[in-house]
């Protein structure tokens, strides 16, 4: 690589120079430039101090920037397909409509960030700081986000399909209207979350933290819900349709109007759960444990099964 300080980058770029690929510019300090339309890839900016710092629109394609400050730089439009961001500083940046496909972005921190209508698919985000970040209307097919911290995360309306969030923390988080089709969510934090209108059909929430989350009108038809903790939380009219929540935990739930036909709720702790209007023919109650005999009788008339007592 051909080695360039500073100030010959910004030389360049003020004789309209745009092309800067293959260089190593580790630990160049270019903070605050504006340096829009730039082509950086396959450049070395590890440990770059980028922040606050105009990239919108640039190429970072296949870019080293792992450990760079980029705190409130602006990614807007910016390609960063294939880039490296382990450890990096994202806090407060926008990287509205960025393209992070196939991205690496371990333990990076995108606290604040914004992160709207950007492209993630199938990229790394394992162990990342993602709280209060917007990550609305993004598309984060496939991406991987075992252990990420997205507390008060706003990611309404994105498509997260196949995602693995094994152990992530989405407590608080707006996920109004996303798209969870078949994606990995054992273990992980959802605790007050607010899923209305969410796909989750086929999604593995075995064990998952659910406590006082929304979940009002949610498709979780063939969920695995085995162990999971629903305490306090509402299902209004949701679609439980064959899921399997064997051994979970529905203390104080609202499941009202709720669809739970040929569902499982073997083992299950149902104290103060309310099923009024919902529909439960073929669902198996076997073993299941704090049911009123009202309940009991309820569910016996309208087509349950294994009704104990």
């Amino acid at each position: 690589m051909n080695i360039i300080n500073a100030s010959d980058i910004l030389k360049h770029y003020t004789e309209q120079e745009r092309n800067f690929q293959n260089l190593d510019l580790s630990r160049i300090d270019l903070k605050g430039a504006d340096l829009n339309r730039i082509n950086l890839s396959h450049s070395n900016l590890n440990s770059a101090d980028l922040s606050n710092t105009n990239l919108s629109d640039t190429i970072l394609t296949w870019t080293d920037l792992n450990r760079a400050n980029l705190r409130q730089a602006n990614l807007t439009q910016t390609c960063l397909l294939y880039s490296s961001l382990f450890w990096a500083n994202l806090n407060e940046a926008t990287l509205v409509n960025a393209n992070l496909s196939h991205a690496l972005l371990n333990h990076a921190n995108l606290t604040s960030a914004c992160l709207k209508g950007a492209d993630l698919t199938e990229a790394s985000l394992e162990s990342a700081c993602l709280v209060q970040a917007t990550l609305s209307q993004a598309n984060l097919l496939k991406a991987s986000l075992k252990g990420a911290d997205l507390t008060g995360a706003n990611l309404n309306e994105a498509n997260l399909r196949q995602t693995n969030w094994e152990g992530a923390i989405l407590s608080q988080a707006s996920l109004q209207r996303v798209d969870l089709e078949e994606s990995q969510l054992n273990e992980t934090i959802l605790r007050n979350a607010d899923l209305t209108e969410a796909d989750l059909v086929k999604a593995d929430l075995r064990y998952a933290d659910l406590t006082q989350a929304i979940l009002c009108q949610v498709a979780l038809e063939l969920a695995n819900l085995v162990g999971a903790d629903l305490s306090s939380a509402t299902l209004k009219r949701a679609s439980l349709f064959q899921a399997d929540l064997e051994g979970a935990i529905l203390h104080d739930t609202n499941l009202v109007e709720t669809d739970l036909r040929h569902a499982n709720f073997k083992d299950t702790q149902l104290i103060g759960s309310n099923f009024s209007g919902s529909r439960v023919k073929g669902a198996c109650f076997t073993d299941a444990q704090g049911l009123t005999c009202q309940q009991q009788q309820w569910l016996r008339v309208n087509g349950a099964l294994n009704i104990p007592g």
